[in-house]
């Protein structure tokens, strides 16, 4: 049997590497150690759900790989949803791994859409049409139905509003419920659920903005995770082709 190809989806506004700066920080070369070689495509940083999945359509199909295991962070486990349902018509992808993605929106992103101020229009200005597609109320009006032979499954990720950094803490407040300063819990989960990582949405990827704390076990170790993360989707994809 071939073994199974990873790859790890970007979120909103986000990239592969710029320059040395890595999106999943060290994961990749984490990930070497354990003899995985992950494709990391990029995406339009605010492309709609459906252009965003398009170009991973694109970048991930074009050759004969037969099996893909997904790991998806944030808006890209919406992406990697649409293009499982709707453009994998050999059926490649066998599963899929969402970390903090908003599957049922956030009110973050209505409040972004909404509220006036300087930073609100700066993400207006840059994160449309994708953000329109975040809030509550758009995700609950997609239809992108789950497929039978993929396995699906989340994590999720909070600190408490005392833990948030300075810089994400009033945008944690603004959702009234326990959050990672962008994401819902209850948006995060889909599928079979794995559990509540004690992470920021940022943090989750290695970029811990606040000081080392041992108490509220800061910083994250997120290198362990995505190794994790990434054994248990490969095993997830390889059971389903069995």
């Amino acid at each position: 049997m071939a073994r199974t190809t990873l790859a790890l989806l970007h979120g909103f506004l986000g990239f592969s590497h710029r320059g040395p700066i890595e999106y999943f920080r060290g994961v990749k070369g984490a990930l070497r150690d354990m003899h995985i070689t992950p494709l990391i495509p990029e995406v339009p940083t605010a492309g709609t759900i459906a252009e965003r999945a398009e170009t991973l359509a694109s970048k991930l199909l074009r050759d004969n790989t037969s099996t893909f295991a997904l790991v998806a962070h944030s808006m890209g486990g919406l992406d990697a949803r649409y293009l499982i349902s709707y453009l994998d018509p050999d059926h490649r992808i066998k599963s899929l791994l969402t970390v903090s993605t908003p599957h049922r929106g956030s009110p973050l992103a209505a409040w972004m859409l909404e509220s006036n101020g300087p930073i609100p229009a700066w993400f207006r200005y840059i994160g449309r049409p994708a953000l329109d597609e975040l809030t509550p109320r758009a995700c609950a009006a997609m239809s992108i139905p789950d497929r039978e032979d993929v396995d699906y499954a989340s994590y999720a990720s909070c600190r408490p509003a005392g833990e948030l950094p300075f810089w994400l803490k009033p945008y944690g407040c603004i959702i009234s419920e326990d959050n990672d300063g962008m994401v819902p819990l209850s948006s995060a989960q889909w599928g079979k659920f794995r559990g509540i990582m004690r992470a920021d949405h940022v943090e989750l990827l290695g970029w811990s903005l606040s000081l080392p704390d041992t108490r509220s076990e800061r910083p994250f170790d997120h290198l362990r995770f995505w190794k994790r993360a990434a054994a248990e989707a490969i095993a997830a994809a390889e059971e389903k082709t069995w």
